[in-house]
């Protein structure tokens, strides 16, 4: 299983040994344990962090609420659209998260060949104006809401209210693990997506401690 992306440039020593106890911590093994069960995998996009991303788990669904333009209701109180990869699409897919960010932001490192649909079916047929990240990001609100988000315009998909990934922590064994997003908060990230198809989260109030997401 792979547990650590490196998006591009060299590690130091000191870097790859705090991605190594990172994502063992995540995974809720020590570093040892883990050795044999971690991988590095380049991931090379200029507009994702530098350095490293830690997996918390092959991405298999997301779950969020299309935009309704003429409705107040809370996001918890309509019924979700899914987006769910395929089991060779998820493999090659990761929900993973910067250890450098203050908040642990997440990203959604997606199967390039599942790309072209993505871009298809939320950028093309999508009649939304494309805003700046940053700005999907300040209509969400949350501790996600400011900083660090690279100049690429998007398209909402929807609100996000949860995720689904896979992976085998210690003592749960191979298991899909649900997180709600704004479960307490109530501040829930917006969904995007950019002309690649890159899908990006967008705002919220989660955070990444080692026993999950959480708001």
């Amino acid at each position: 299983m792979s547990n650590a992306k490196r998006n591009r440039g060299r590690l130091t020593p000191s870097q790859i040994r705090k991605a190594k106890r990172a994502a063992a911590d995540w995974k809720w093994f020590t570093p040892r344990e883990f050795e044999q069960q971690l991988k590095m995998i380049e991931w090379d996009d200029p507009d994702y962090p530098d350095g490293v991303l830690i997996e918390c788990g092959n991405l298999a669904r997301i779950h969020f609420r299309a935009p309704a333009g003429e409705s107040s209701r809370h996001p918890r109180r309509r019924r979700d659209t899914t987006i769910t990869f395929s089991k060779p699409v998820a493999r090659q897919s990761y929900l993973a998260f910067d250890p450098e960010h203050p908040d642990d932001r997440l990203y959604m490192l997606v199967k390039p060949s599942a790309s072209a649909f993505l871009a298809e079916r939320f950028w093309q047929d999508n009649p939304v104006e494309a805003k700046a990240l940053s700005e999907w990001a300040m209509l969400a609100g949350g501790r996600h809401s400011r900083g660090g988000y690279p100049n690429v315009m998007a398209k909402p998909v929807g609100v996000m209210t949860a995720v689904v990934y896979f992976c085998h922590k210690k003592d749960d064994g191979p298991s899909f693990y649900v997180h709600k997003m704004g479960e307490m908060s109530c501040y829930y990230p917006i969904l995007c997506c950019d002309s690649r198809g890159r899908l990006w989260v967008c705002g919220g109030n989660y955070r990444n401690p080692t026993p999950g997401i959480t708001d």
